[in-house]
């Protein structure tokens, strides 16, 4: 889907991985412990904008507090205090701009990254 939106080489390669990174976030995290007879929803959309790609991830899994995420630790996760806790951080790397929201039972995760050509 990428190619076809004229996203190439180390732009798509981040954009793969952001995106690869928020599914994997909203499956572990968002639908864990969610009663697993309710139906669940989990959507992507991909579109290209004049020189950005933006991804926007709709789920129904739980909400969370994005500004309450803390920074990962490296020394908590070698001394195995601590496990994970790099997603958010990788995402905001390897993209331009993440957004999320949440309302009327519905999570929206934005990534947006600016592509040439």
């Amino acid at each position: 889907a990428l190619e076809q939106l004229g996203v190439h080489g180390k732009a798509q390669e981040d954009f793969i991985l952001a995106c690869d990174e928020a599914a994997s976030n909203i499956v572990e995290h968002a639908f864990h412990g969610k009663n697993p007879n309710a139906p669940r929803y989990f959507r992507l959309l991909l579109r290209r904008r004049h020189n950005c790609v933006v991804a926007i991830f709709v789920d129904n899994g739980r909400s969370f507090n994005i500004e309450k995420v803390e920074p990962p630790d490296i020394e908590r996760n070698l001394r195995g205090e601590k496990r994970g806790g790099y997603g958010i951080f990788l995402i905001r790397r390897l993209v331009d701009k993440m957004v999320y929201s949440a309302r009327r039972g519905l999570n929206f995760t934005k990534l947006v990254k600016q592509v040439i050509g």
